[in-house]
């Protein structure tokens, strides 16, 4: 249904229809909650854990330099 075809079928509703169809529609305007804005003002935006600390546990003080010459490594290309 294209909006033109739309529009002809609301104007062919009775006022009070076209009045809720109206301030229903103004409604999904309007921001729901912290993910309308940046989410500076969001009450609670969440414990994230430390993912830094969390690698070090993991893997400890391992470092790569290159991660392409590990996957080439891996693939048995060197």
């Amino acid at each position: 249904m294209s909006a033109t075809e739309l529009i002809e079928q609301l104007k062919e509703l009775p006022a009070r229809e076209r009045e809720a169809f109206a301030r229903l529609f103004l409604e999904l305007e309007k921001p729901t909650g912290p993910n309308a804005g940046n989410g500076k003002d969001a009450p609670n935006s969440g414990n994230w854990p430390d993912f830094g600390t969390r690698l070090k546990r993991i893997y400890g003080s391992k470092v790569v330099a290159d991660s392409e010459a590990v996957i080439s490594y891996g693939r048995g290309e060197w």
